[in-house]
């Protein structure tokens, strides 16, 4: 299984910050790679990806948050199958 952590420094109030990666819809204007993230619920939030010309599409849940702390999710267990279309 793949782990990502990342640790960035930033000159914001930690709320200012929490607040933005609780955003999942804003992603994409400043994560390259994410084309776009759509929530499903309180706590599920489906990707589209593109990396490398590699087009993803997956859904994430949120299985740790403490406000103005700490946020974690991981791919959910479930597989949605994502009907593609060839051109």
């Amino acid at each position: 299984m793949e782990h990502v952590e990342e640790t960035v420094n930033v000159a914001v109030p930690v709320r200012t910050a929490y607040n933005q990666w609780t955003q999942f819809e804003s992603f994409p204007q400043f994560m390259s790679g994410v084309e776009s993230v759509t929530q499903l619920t309180d706590t599920t939030n489906h990707w589209v990806t593109k990396v490398g010309g590699v087009r993803r599409e997956f859904d994430t849940e949120i299985v740790d948050q403490e406000p103005d702390d700490r946020i974690a999710w991981r791919m959910a267990q479930h597989r949605r199958q994502v009907p593609r279309r060839h051109h």
